[in-house]
C-alpha cells in the first residue's frame, strides 16, 4: 500500500532531522512543493500534480506561504483526501479557519513553542514603558554628551518600578497565563484580565490573576495594558480611541499579539496628547512599514516582531508541525487521531462525526 503524502512547504528541515528523516519519512512520502506563486500553486493543485495529498507541512514561519492568502479559493483545490493542515507560527490571520474547517481539514499552529519567548519579551516592554529604557539608549547611542548627561540627570524623575503597579492582560491564554507569573512573581505586579471566557475561579486564585468584569473594567484598572489575543474579525482595531478613552490618564500600552489588533493612528494621538504616557510595540498594524511618528518618539519601544524569535521557539515550531501530522494521519492516509495543536479541533470533530453519521444513515 502507497503511504500517504504530505506536501512540504517552505524551506527544508533545519534542527529536527531524527524525526523528519526517522518516523516522519517512514510513515509518510514527502513531496517538496515547487510552485513557488499562487497561480503555479493552484494549477498544480487543480492538475493534481502532487497527488492525493493526505497534509500539508510549513515547518517555517518564514517561508512556505508564497501562495497566500489561504482563502475560500484555494482552499477549494485541496483534494478530498487532505486531513491537516501543519504550520509553524502561532498567527492564523492569511488563513480562512472556516474554509478549511467546512472541507473537514485540521489547522494547527506551533501554539506552545513560542510561549517562552513571547512572555520574556512582554516583561522586557513592561519595564521599557515603565523605565523610559528607550529613551536612554536612544541618548546613549547619540554620542551627544549634553543629551547623555540630561537622560541620566532627568529620566528618574519620571520612570517607576513596576511593582505594586496593575497589569491588565487583554487574552489569558498560555502566554498570557505566563505573563501573568512573571510580571507577579519577578516584578511584584497585580494582574488583572479580560478574556473571551472567563477561567474558572480556582485557576484564577492558583494564577494570582482577578478578573477584570469585562474589556471596559481591565482597561480602567490597568497602569499598563498588555495585549495577548488572536487576530480576528472580532479583535482587529480593538484598541481604538474609544476603548483607549477607557484607561486610565498616563497607562502604558504594549503588544506583543498581532498588529491588526491596535489602531495605531489612534495610539499615536492618544501618546501625543500624554493619554499614553508610553507604549511597546513588536508588532504593527502594516508591518514591515512602522509609523513614521512612532518611530521619533523616545517613548515608544519598538521591535521587529521578534517576541518569539529564539532558536528554541524554531526548532519546537518544527517539530510540533511534524508531530500534528503523525497525530491525525494513519498509514492508510485517514485520520487516526486528533491533533496536538488545533486551532480548529471542535469544528472539525463536528464535521467529521457528521459525516460519519451520514454514512452510516
Amino acid at each position: 500500500m502507497p503511504k500517504p503524502i504530505v506536501l512540504h512547504l517552505g524551506d527544508p528541515i533545519a534542527y529536527n532531522h531524527d524525526l523528519y528523516n526517522g518516523p516522519f519519512s517512514e510513515r509518510f512520502t514527502i513531496i517538496r512543493n515547487e510552485d513557488l506563486t499562487r497561480e503555479s500553486f493552484i494549477e498544480a493543485l487543480k492538475t493534481n500534480k502532487y497527488g492525493p495529498i493526505s497534509a500539508l507541512l510549513r515547518p517555517h514561519f518564514a517561508s512556505g506561504n508564497e501562495m497566500s492568502p489561504w482563502d475560500t479559493t484555494l482552499i477549494s483545490y485541496l483534494p478530498p483526501s487532505t486531513k491537516i493542515f501543519s504550520s509553524a507560527g502561532a498567527g492564523y490571520d492569511t488563513i480562512s479557519i472556516p474554509s478549511l474547517t467546512t472541507k473537514g481539514i485540521y489547522y494547527t499552529n506551533g501554539a506552545g513553542a513560542s510561549d517562552e519567548a513571547v512572555s520574556d519579551t512582554t516583561i522586557y516592554m513592561i519595564l521599557s514603558v515603565f523605565r523610559n529604557f528607550t529613551a536612554s539608549q536612544m541618548a546613549a547611542r547619540s554620542g551627544d554628551t549634553a543629551r547623555f548627561m540630561a537622560c541620566h540627570k532627568d529620566l528618574a524623575g519620571i520612570s517607576h518600578n513596576p511593582r505594586g503597579k496593575v497589569l491588565g492582560l487583554i487574552g489569558l491564554g498560555r502566554i498570557g497565563a505566563l505573563v501573568a507569573r512573571k510580571a507577579r512573581m519577578g516584578l511584584g505586579m497585580e494582574v488583572v484580565y479580560f478574556d473571551s471566557k472567563r477561567r474558572v475561579e480556582e485557576w484564577e486564585r492558583e494564577l494570582g490573576v482577578v478578573w477584570g468584569g469585562g474589556l471596559k473594567g481591565t482597561m480602567g484598572r490597568a497602569d499598563v495594558v498588555s495585549v495577548h489575543c488572536d487576530l480576528n474579525p472580532e479583535t482587529k482595531g480593538l484598541i481604538d480611541r474609544e476603548r483607549i478613552g477607557w484607561m486610565k490618564d498616563g497607562v502604558r500600552v504594549v503588544n506583543v499579539a498581532r498588529g491588526g489588533v491596535v489602531v495605531e493612528g489612534d495610539l499615536v494621538d492618544a501618546l501625543q496628547t500624554g493619554k499614553v504616557s508610553a507604549a511597546a510595540l513588536d508588532v504593527h498594524e502594516f508591518e514591515p512599514v512602522v509609523d513614521e511618528r512612532l518611530r521619533g518618539m523616545e517613548n515608544v519601544t519598538l521591535t521587529t516582531h521578534v517576541g518569539g524569535g529564539v532558536v528554541e521557539t524554531r526548532m519546537g515550531f518544527e517539530r510540533l508541525a511534524m508531530e500534528n501530522i503523525l497525530a491525525v494521519v494513519g498509514e492508510d492516509g485517514e485520520v487516526r487521531g486528533e491533533p496536538l495543536t488545533a486551532v480548529n479541533g471542535r469544528e472539525v470533530r463536528e464535521v467529521l462525526e457528521g459525516r460519519k453519521n451520514g454514512e452510516r444513515e
